[in-house]
């Protein structure tokens, strides 16, 4: 397996050149992902079939006509479960690669299992068993190992006979629009965010909150969010959810009352306290009729059970008819978002939330008449 390491100008323009016209291309990204919001990103690999490269995005790289190259519709970028790669390229380069293909739920389309790992697909179709003791390492150290660089450069070089065998399969059964979409839908659900005002509903134990401590953990959610984002923070590296349940309930006001709160730690305090402070105080003179309603879990809803098992039923029947496994048409996941979309949102709230996946992707060309009267 050969690879270059691309530091310089130069090395990339001339790289750039190689595959320029090639209509396919392996990628994979390397990043960290420590303290921060968003990814880190530390490498990017690409591999045409012939030229193999690994591009060092903390050297001094204009990366501006090999981004055009992954913006071009008549190449196809191929990624093993992209998820967090998608989220590489929204930050770092400002969009995402189309048209992608993940081999991953390829796979899972073709019925060959559930969120296959890369090493493990690698050994199903190649009958290769590759080494994955550097996926944990440090990407931002610099000099990179061999080790490591052989590692990345793996990834890759592997991907792409991975792919021709897929592609062969999913050609066949009239798949790839549907991969292809797939993707599609991932990077339309990474770029979104919920609104402000709707934060909160998605902290854990929420549930548990009266509406007048709700209306605290709102405005918590919301600043939390706020600060990460300011300070290129984890979420969690602000203030732990758990921490923003307890201190709704609690209602500290002042810093020794919020230090007094099981599990917030000192550095919270220190870090945040007078901003919480501040969010709690702005909670308290927001009127009482402007209060959050108590927020319900699904299975508090007494037809839940009898609802989701029908809406599996409908779906599972049109899954058996298109012979595409039941799982990939709708998880329990996507059923339960339906079900909350329906039940849990506003008229009003519904134009800004994202619309659950099967309304919204290729799933619903193929579930909207069994599920017509769930199409608000």
């Amino acid at each position: 397996m050969q690879y270059q390491l691309i530091q310089t100008q130069a090395q990339l323009n001339q790289f750039v050149e190689q595959i320029r016209h090639k209509p396919l291309l392996a990628i994979d990204t390397e990043f960290m992902r420590r303290r921060t919001l968003y990814p880190e990103v530390a490498l990017i690999q690409v591999y045409d079939g012939e030229h193999l490269a690994l591009i060092d995005p903390l050297a001094e790289l204009s990366l501006f006509d090999f981004w055009q190259i992954l913006r071009d519709e008549s190449v196809l970028k191929i990624l093993h479960s992209p998820s967090e790669d998608i989220e590489v390229f929204q930050k770092y380069a400002g969009f995402v690669p189309t048209p992608l293909f993940d081999t991953q739920f390829a796979l899972q389309l073709l019925g060959r299992g559930n969120c296959m790992g890369f090493a493990h697909m690698v050994k199903a179709l190649l009958d290769i068993d590759i080494d994955k003791s550097e996926s944990r390492t440090n990407w931002l150290q610099r000099p990179l190992t061999e080790k490591q660089l052989d590692y990345a450069a793996a990834d890759v070089f592997h991907l792409l006979p991975c792919f021709k065998i897929i592609i062969e399969q999913i050609n066949e059964a009239n798949y790839f629009q549907l991969v292809i979409n797939e993707t599609d839908l991932v990077a339309q659900k990474r770029a979104y965010q919920v609104p402000d005002e709707l934060l909160y509903k998605d902290i854990k134990n929420a549930w548990q909150l009266k509406p007048s401590e709700l209306v605290i953990l709102k405005e918590l959610a919301a600043w939390r969010r706020n600060k990460a984002i300011r300070k290129n923070l984890a979420l969690n590296f602000v203030v732990k959810e758990h921490n923003l349940v307890e201190i709704a309930k609690r209602k500290p006001t002042s810093l020794n009352a919020l230090r007094n709160i099981p599990d917030v730690e000192n550095i919270e305090v220190n870090r945040s306290g007078v901003e919480i402070l501040k969010c709690i105080e702005k909670a308290k003179v927001i009127p009482v009729s402007d209060y959050p309603e108590q927020l319900k879990r699904l299975i508090d809803f007494p037809a839940y059970k009898k609802v989701a098992k029908e809406i599996k039923q409908k779906i599972t029947k049109v899954a058996k008819e298109q012979g595409i496994p039941e799982d990939v048409m709708a998880s329990k996941k996507q059923i339960n978002q339906l079900i909350s979309w329906n039940w849990k949102l506003t008229p009003e709230q519904r134009k800004t939330h994202l619309k659950p996946d099967l309304l919204n992707s290729w799933r619903y060309d193929y579930v909207k008449d069994a599920l017509q009267e769930w199409d608000v």
